[in-house]
């Protein structure tokens, strides 16, 4: 509009000066219609010749040239993956750097719904690499319900999120994230997946749930025994004299197992939170084996048992000195509780190999079946329920202990057989070497 004002005037002087050039012509009996129009059309050319710039920006936008990114198919935008990261103004090569350093799986669509890039935790998670389906449609690598749903709805509504459980031999648990990427005044450019591992949370909640549903049960049996010999007493059976006495210690055995249950669960929730073993120290497993003999003494001894202490004196282990000291503990108390009377147990150390020290516990009990030695450090776990809890067990007694070797950077190894007796072997990084 500026551009056309300007030349308007210009053209307006031109034709004035044209005029004043016919009137000192005509004084000079020259034709004046023909000097008039020579005057107007000079004046109309000088304008085109000298005041006609170009056109400052092109009637049409320039789009990107099109170039097949699948071979038989026509080009669609977003298609490639420069093309993307171009039109979005992004630096590819670093964008690459965050997305090859992600824990968490990204998965990038087109806006046909096909797959144009995915990170290297996207290619484990969904067991395949990026090469093998570029250009394909997702489908043909996550054919899931829920991921469906979610990339319909994003579209819709610019996002969505849910979760997506994928089955086979080891559950796993993932946290979905899409988002639709639009540009150009909302023209769809395509879709980003992002699957976040929470297998480890989710397993972390059902065992939680369990083990309150366990303790549940596990305080309702002795509370449960202990008010219904209240109640007998209360009945009358108080006034029996030969019985009472009976009466009274079945309330004070459940009572007992009533507490040993409530110590355990404070003490392996106590371990699982990191409080209990703040550091690790130098430590003498044979001093410490040997206060836990102590301390059980009456129990072997009343079930006339041996004990054999044969912890070398010099071994020297890493360790926590409490924590070593309830592991030998539960690990002895239950050699004693489920072997024979007048039996055998014994506590030694293997010979150090390297930085690694082996300490065992070893007993004539009744052993444990092969299907079972991979679940008996499980809460609550128990080869054989009856047995367990007339031996006065909470079930948790092993869970501490692995609990607490894992805590001191160890392990505890299980060899057993059906009436060939168990040996527990807890391995710890010795001083010596």
């Amino acid at each position: 509009m500026k551009n056309s004002s300007r030349q308007f005037w210009i053209f307006l002087f031109l034709i004035l000066i044209g005029l004043v050039l016919l009137a000192l012509i005509n004084a000079m009996l020259w034709k004046s219609a023909f000097f008039m129009a020579l005057g107007i059309l000079s004046g109309f050319g000088l304008v085109r010749l000298f005041f006609n710039p170009e056109p400052a920006e092109p009637l049409t936008p320039v789009r990107p040239p099109v170039v097949p990114a699948v071979e038989g198919e026509s080009y669609i935008p977003g298609r490639n993956f420069e093309e993307m990261i171009r039109r979005l103004g992004s630096n590819e090569s670093m964008l690459n750097v965050i997305l090859n350093s992600m824990g968490e799986g990204v998965l990038l669509l087109n806006q046909a719904d096909r797959i144009i890039m995915m990170n290297p935790s996207a290619e484990k998670i969904l067991e395949t690499i990026e090469e093998n389906h570029l250009g394909k449609h997702y489908l043909e690598v996550v054919r899931h319900p829920v991921l469906a749903d979610l990339l319909t709805k994003s579209k819709q509504e610019g996002r969505a999120g849910g979760e997506i459980e994928f089955g086979g031999r080891d559950e796993k648990y993932f946290s979905v994230s899409v988002g639709a990427i639009r540009v150009e005044e909302g023209y769809l450019l395509g879709q980003i997946v992002v699957f976040s591992d929470i297998t480890s949370l989710r397993r972390l909640m059902r065992m939680r749930t369990e083990f309150v549903a366990n303790v549940s049960h596990e305080l309702r049996t002795p509370l449960t025994a202990i008010l219904g010999y209240v109640e007998t007493l209360l009945a009358g059976a108080l006034d029996d004299k030969k019985n009472r006495g009976q009466f009274l210690k079945k309330i004070s055995d459940q009572a007992n197992r009533l507490n040993a249950l409530i110590t355990d669960v404070l003490e392996l929730s106590k371990i699982e939170s990191g409080l209990y073993i703040t550091g690790l120290e130098p430590v003498k497993p044979a001093e410490v084996a040997q206060q836990v003999v102590d301390l059980l003494k009456a129990k072997w001894e009343a079930k006339e048992m041996n004990i054999i202490q044969e912890i070398s004196a010099s071994l020297l282990v890493t360790a926590h000195r409490e924590g070593l000291f309830h592991v030998l503990e539960n690990l002895l108390d239950n050699a004693i509780k489920y072997s024979p009377a007048k039996s055998e147990i014994r506590i030694f150390s293997n010979p150090v190999q390297g930085n690694r020290a082996e300490l065992t516990v070893s007993d004539q009990g009744p052993g444990i079946p092969e299907e079972a030695q991979t679940r008996v450090f499980e809460r609550f776990f128990r080869v054989d329920v009856s047995r367990s809890r007339e031996a006065g067990g909470t079930g948790l007694g092993l869970s501490i202990v692995k609990h607490l070797m894992e805590k001191m950077g160890g392990e505890v190894i299980l060899k057993s057989a059906e009436d060939k007796g168990s040996t527990f072997t807890i391995v710890l990084r010795s001083q010596e070497g």
